[in-house]
């Protein structure tokens, strides 16, 4: 599903930017009533509230209209539910499809029909002093004529395992609509947010991600392939195993659980929990490495997905497998969402003193005037013992012709407190110039005749260091450092301003294949 959703605070910064200023107190604004759950001083429900929690996905149509209208579905995203102990009330989170909130509304029950307040508060931007509203938006063949309503309520229908919401339509053709949206508050009072969902139904899920039993112990393993890896906890209770950190940016905390049998452990596709707006699944897939036609080569993958199957190995206590595990929202097809791991190997672990792996600048390409740089590396996570690294404890250093450390000065990069000649393996700017797990850096200075990296590793009360990759200019060793690498890292993108994007982002587009190489292309 294309995804056309600017955050809400974009919205509000964007809105902001236009040069309006805030006046009215939030005093002053009339808020649908609520019931005694806990709600902030804007009138916004941000916890959980008690009762019967229970997890739907969404069908149904959506509109998002800054410009142009742009037809979206809600097909596949979360709500999620609490009803009451007693039923007379029900609470949904991030009520709209495409605005993520991470806010509840409240409505009340009386047998199968739902009866949502409008004018409810879902956001409130503390440096901006506005926020969004739930109101009923009808639009009439034109972005700009509009009408909103945020008294009165909306109406749902209990049936069975479905809730649907009660008279929206939407026609394309006409762009006229009547449904559920968000409006601007204060300065921007009754101003639609152009989010706009109608013909939504919501169907109940009946799994929840893993629980492990009360007391079950772990022990840290890694799991690691080629080049990658993190560490993580495996534990076992009679024949299941319990895995967790399975995954390393989303859902971290979640487990998967196993069945051990005749030396394999099987992990049947399951429920891994919700991230943002999406069920998430733990599943592995088949796969074959083929050539791309470029030097290198791609996974093809035969869906759908369906079980992880390591094989165990009882004596060192290891998982293998030459299968793929994946986090995903979608068993049929890859989303683009979720994290990839190849061939995953699970072994105990245990730390170690070691010189690390050397590791490689993979890619290094200036633009503009020499504006800036940007250079990509391969940090191993392994010793030259072939022990696995903690990566907590890994760093590394960037050279420029001489041997001595180059600094990262705080003038040059914003996201820095002070200046940095020694970078954590794990460490991100969060600008986007200094990328996390050594995938990559912006350069601001120019003129080089080689640029190197090494790895430092601090584990087992001792330090170790590798050699330096030298990336030499003008020299055929630059060119062959990359086509010639072939291990197995994930495969990022990012735009030419150093930000990850998805793999299918329109226009210039660099990507780290999960093969090492890297590609710049524009895709249109």
């Amino acid at each position: 599903m294309k995804t056309y959703l600017l955050s809400l605070f974009t919205l509000l910064f964007a809105a902001t930017a236009s040069g309006q200023t805030v006046n009215r107190p939030v005093e002053n604004m009339q808020l649908a009533p609520l019931s005694k759950v806990t709600a902030d001083k804007h009138g916004i429900i941000r916890d959980q509230p008690d009762g019967d929690y229970r997890i739907y996905v969404r069908e149904g149509r959506a509109t998002y209209a800054p410009v142009y209208f742009v037809d979206e579905k809600q097909d596949g995203i979360v709500a999620e539910v609490v009803f009451s102990d007693d039923g007379k009330k029900v609470w949904i989170k991030n009520i709209m499809s495409h605005a993520t909130t991470y806010t509840w509304v409240e409505g009340d029950v009386d047998g199968n029909t739902i009866t949502m307040p409008l004018g409810q508060m879902v956001y409130w931007g503390e440096d901006w002093g506005y926020g969004m509203r739930l109101a009923r938006v009808k639009v009439n063949g034109d972005i700009k004529k509009y009408t909103v309503e945020t008294k009165g309520s909306v109406t749902f229908t209990i049936d069975g395992n479905t809730i649907s919401i009660n008279d929206t339509f939407g026609d394309d053709e006409s762009n006229t609509y009547d449904g559920l949206g968000l409006v601007y508050t204060d300065a921007y009072e009754g101003e639609w947010s152009y989010y706009l969902d109608y013909e939504t139904v919501l169907t109940y899920v009946d799994e929840l991600p893993v629980t492990p039993p009360a007391g079950l112990q772990t022990e840290t393993y890694s799991m690691e392939n080629q080049n990658n890896g993190h560490l993580m906890q495996v534990g076992f209770d009679g024949t299941d195993v319990y895995l967790q950190n399975v995954t390393e940016s989303k859902l971290t905390t979640s487990w998967m659980k196993g069945t051990f049998e005749d030396g394999k452990v099987t992990f049947p596709a399951q429920c891994a929990g919700i991230g943002g707006s999406f069920i998430y699944y733990f599943c592995g897939i088949n796969g074959e490495r083929v050539d791309d036609g470029y030097g290198g080569y791609t996974w093809i993958y035969d869906w759908p997905a369906g079980d992880l199957v390591f094989d165990f190995d009882e004596s060192t206590n290891t998982f293998t497998t030459d299968q793929t595990l994946l986090l995903t929202t979608s068993l049929n097809a890859n989303d683009g969402r979720g994290e990839i791991f190849h061939m995953p190997r699970l072994r105990p672990y245990e730390e170690h003193a070691g010189t690390p792996k050397d590791p490689k600048v993979i890619y290094y390409q200036t633009y503009g005037q020499n504006v800036f740089s940007i250079a990509m590396f391969e940090v191993p996570l392994q010793d030259t013992e072939g022990n696995f690294m903690d990566p907590a404890k890994l760093s590394y250093q960037l050279f420029v012709d001489d041997e001595e450390p180059y600094t990262l000065y705080t003038d040059e990069y914003s996201g820095l407190t002070e200046n940095m000649d020694e970078i954590p393996y794990l460490f991100s700017d969060k600008k986007g110039t200094i990328i996390e797990k050594a995938y990559g850096i912006y350069i601001y200075q120019s003129g080089f005749d080689r640029f190197g990296i090494q790895s430092i590793y601090r584990g087992g009360g001792e330090e170790h260091r590798s050699n330096i990759g030298w990336w030499y200019f003008n020299e055929p060793e630059g060119i062959e450092t990359v086509a010639d690498s072939k291990t197995e890292v994930p495969t990022v993108a990012f735009d030419l301003q150093g930000r990850r994007v998805a793999p299918n982002h329109k226009g210039i587009v660099i990507t780290r294949m999960s093969d090492g190489r890297v590609v710049k292309k524009v895709q249109r």
